[in-house]
């Protein structure tokens, strides 16, 4: 379970997150729901779920949004700070993960749903699918098709370990309660509660706070002295069963390559977020030009609308923070030249983010060192982007302190989250791809086979 379920686990809840995303963006960008004001003030340190409570019809959009918003958040917080282990995912973490997946029925997304939230975001995402935008149909389409398929994958692997850790903790109250009261048969059987009642004044004298489960006592109790003992024991043996490993390094290779499509996806996700961002900071630039109100400046601006020229290339110069030497340094951007290279980086990547677009599919079935040289470039591209995205918001917080204008200024706080995010993971998809194939080399050069 440990090495190999719950890492997959982990890739089918990053998946999940992936999928959400997209359709999320494509919302934002459609105005269809509006972002959570308060989304940074939420403090999490455990996975939980959003409010399910019923609201007003007149509340819908701020409440949906709230709620996508924390969803998404809760979501963030599972794939960067839980641990896949079976030690760490406890029956109450196992509880908590199966009812944030089912927050939304992804499997039986309607908007015909007896759950309110559900109900309501199917109506939302019916919107995109009755207009008239091929590109956010095909988004929210596949995205819907990767949540429905990675809810029931989780929802499989959750019902897997749900079983260990039910039999482990049968196992711990045998050796702890129950080999040392040995019941009579017939007790058992036509005294349960009795006998639960017998057991758990034992338990709590041997395993002081542990939670004490009733239900498995039961059914430890039909295993241990009920008629149908021995064949319900087979049976969980059976379950617990570890299959054999098959396929050969045919597979292996297509596993290398999975996970550099998956950091590829992720990078691609951050598309919107970044076309939202120049946008904002055109916003920014156009206000700050505003403010300008000299004579000069105004008949320059006539004279090129009057020879039908364009502007001039705006450069601002900037301060950032050194991410290896942490130290302050300048540079001149020149502004009008990043927002075009960056809305087209943008764009480019918001054409892939359909697993049917043609772009996708070109990529997937390019080789391992296309795909990773792409995954590469891009990582750097996004760094170079965040970097002076991150310097460019700081330059127009301080540039415009006008208070008649300083309200307006657009922030780019959450887009600037949004690649960070995205860069740590794809690079961590990329240093696991090198990783294995170094792995792989080794084992040739020791004249081993993999299995």
């Amino acid at each position: 379970m440990d090495g190999s379920e719950l890492k997959q686990l982990k890739d089918d809840f990053k998946l999940f997150q992936s999928a959400f995303q997209a359709i999320y963006n494509v919302l934002l960008k459609k105005g269809l729901i509006s972002e959570d004001p308060y989304k940074y003030d939420l403090k999490i340190s455990e996975v939980t779920t959003p409010s399910e409570s019923p609201f007003a019809e007149s509340e819908k959009i701020d409440q949906i949004s709230i709620r996508l918003s924390q969803f998404e958040s809760y979501l963030d917080f599972l794939n960067n700070y839980y641990q896949f282990s079976v030690e760490f995912l406890t029956m109450g973490r196992i509880k908590r993960l199966a009812s944030l997946t089912k927050y939304f029925a992804f499997t039986q997304f309607t908007e015909n749903s007896q759950h309110i939230n559900t109900r309501y975001f199917a109506e939302i995402v019916g919107l995109v699918k009755k207009g008239t935008d091929p590109l956010s149909t095909g988004i929210v389409n596949e995205g819907l098709l990767q949540l429905d398929k990675a809810s029931r994958k989780i929802f499989q692997t959750l019902k897997a370990l749900t079983l260990i850790h039910k039999e482990s903790y049968k196992l711990e109250l045998r050796r702890l309660v129950m080999n040392g009261l040995a019941f009579d048969r017939d007790y058992a059987v036509t005294h349960q509660d009795d006998a639960v009642r017998k057991i758990r004044q034992k338990f709590a004298e041997a395993a002081g706070d542990r939670p004490f489960y009733a239900e498995l006592v039961a059914e430890a109790l039909k295993e241990d002295y009920g008629a149908e003992g021995e064949s319900l024991r087979d049976d969980i043996l059976s379950a617990l069963k570890v299959a054999e490993a098959k396929g050969g390094d045919k597979s292996a290779e297509r596993n290398y390559k999975a996970a550099l499509l998956d950091g590829a996806r992720v990078l691609i996700g951050v598309g919107f977020q970044l076309e939202d961002a120049v946008r904002k900071l055109e916003e920014n630039q156009a206000l700050l030009e505003s403010m300008d109100r000299s004579f000069i400046t105004k008949v320059k601006r006539a004279l090129r609308e009057m020879l039908g020229k364009k502007g001039e290339h705006v450069v601002h110069e900037v301060e950032y923070l050194d991410p290896v030497t942490s130290e302050r340094k300048n540079e001149s951007i020149d502004f009008t030249a990043f927002c075009r290279d960056a809305a087209k980086r943008a764009q480019s990547l918001a054409a892939m983010v359909s697993k049917s677009s043609a772009a996708f599919k070109r990529m997937e079935g390019s080789s391992e060192d296309v795909i990773y040289k792409f995954l590469s470039k891009s990582i750097e591209e996004l760094q170079g982007f965040h970097r002076k995205l991150s310097a460019l918001d700081e330059f127009f917080q301080g540039a415009i302190e006008d208070p008649e204008f300083k309200g307006r200024v657009r922030s780019v706080k959450i887009e600037l989250g949004a690649l960070k995010n995205a860069i740590i993971k794809s690079n961590q998809k990329r240093h696991e791809y090198i990783a294995q194939k170094e792995e792989l080399e080794q084992m040739k050069r020791l004249g081993i086979r993999e299995a």
